[in-house]
Parts: C-alpha cells; structure tokens; sequence
C-alpha cells in the first residue's frame, strides 16, 4: 500500500503544478489518475494495524492538505469516516459483523471511547503500556465488588494472578502494545467449579492517535473438559 501511497503523492504534486500552469489537458489526464488510486488505497482491507495507521494517516494529511476546499473537506471527512467504521465502529463488533458486511472478531485498532464503553454488557478494561489498569468500565469492577476508580492504577497481576501475567500475559501484552491483537485463555476453580476465562486483547489508541495501552474484552467460557467428560 505504501508504493501506493507514495504513487498518489507524487500525481498529486504533478497536479498542483498543472494547475498553476492553468494547463487543463494535464488536469484531467491526473484528475483521472487520482481518483482509481484514491480509492484503492482506501478500500485496501488489512489486518495489518501498521498498514492500518497508513491509511489513517494518509487519510488525514489529505484532509489537511485540502483544507480550504469546502467540496473536499467533505469528500475527505468521508472517507476518514468510512475508515473509522471499517476499523474502529467494527472495534467490538459482538454480532460478529463489520459494518461493510464482511464477519470480523474484533478489530485490531480500538479509538479509546469511555462513554461507548461504559455501556456495553461486557467486562472491559485498558492497560497501559506498565501493566497497570487505567480504565474499566463499570460492569468489569463489579465483578470485584469495587467501584471503578478502585481498580484505576492498580496492576493487572493482581487480577490475573503473577502466575499468569508472567507465564502468558505479560508477552502478549507487550505484543499489543507494539500494534499486535492477541488472545490469552486461562481456566481457575472458583468455589469448587472450573472458570474458562478469556482475554481478548486489541491495541488502544486515544483519538490523537497515540498508544494509550491495550484494551481487554473478558468473556467466560465454557469448560470443555466437562463436556467431554459428560
């Protein structure tokens, strides 16, 4: 996608030089470039969160770089809104659907959003980059019989156990805070029964883009070892 990327930049340029000239054959010879490589670059579909940020960036250097035409602001607001949808409304997609139709899990580029995740029926919380909690969402800390700001900058050992954190989490922890998702699954005997836990986990960007930490969906899971036996 970058030799794409840099394709557009490059027409581009030769079109704002066209322009100057008022050279009008020229303009829509690139006119016509422009617009097939504008949309291949963002209907490009990855999983890749590096090619992911890629098209956020270009998407918001071209806003930028239209500033101050009103009839390309709104093409541009669009298509950073159509990027937003595939990879960020689908962030936690529970019915299993991106908002372009296509099955997803859950994406791996999640826009911090505390008021859109204080309503969701699912146990969620971030980590930052120390392993220490710096958002959960009600529903995660009733589980421990706390309030919110009780569980904000504690360690996530404490919850997972240091068994746990240093054999699994940890590593992949470290892998979502440099733009990889992962999945940790754990079983534990509760009050004489077993619990299947798992941690889904996606990197955390705040809406400047910048890494505030991975974000964990916690689903219980079915003991599969007990079906077997029955």
């Amino acid at each position: 996608m970058k030799a794409l990327i840099d394709l557009f930049w490059q027409r581009y340029s030769e079109l704002k030089g066209a322009v100057d000239r008022n050279d009008a054959q020229k303009i829509t010879v690139l006119d016509r470039e422009l617009d097939p490589l504008l949309e291949s670059i963002t209907s490009w579909k990855t999983k890749s969160s590096a090619e992911v940020l890629e098209q956020f960036r270009f998407a918001i250097d071209l806003l930028n770089e239209e500033a101050e035409d009103t009839g390309c602001v709104q093409r541009n607001s669009e298509l950073l809104r159509k990027l937003v949808d595939r990879y960020i409304g689908a962030g936690l997609p529970y019915d299993g659907i991106a908002p372009d139709g296509e099955s997803a899990s859950w994406s791996p580029y999640v826009i911090l959003d505390e008021d859109r995740l204080d309503d969701l029926d699912e146990r969620v919380f971030v980590v930052s980059p120390g392993y220490r909690i710096n958002y959960t969402n009600a529903i995660n800390a009733q589980c421990y019989e706390a309030k919110t700001n009780d569980l904000v900058g504690r360690h996530i050992a404490e919850f997972i156990g240091i068994h746990h954190f240093q054999q699994a989490l940890r590593e992949k922890l470290d892998a979502c805070f440099k733009g990889q998702p992962a999945k940790y699954t754990y079983a534990e005997d509760i009050d004489g029964r077993t619990v299947v836990r798992s941690y889904e986990m996606s990197p955390c960007y705040s809406p400047s883009y910048k890494l505030v930490g991975a974000i964990i969906i916690v689903k219980e899971l079915a003991d599969r070892r007990n079906r077997a036996v029955a």
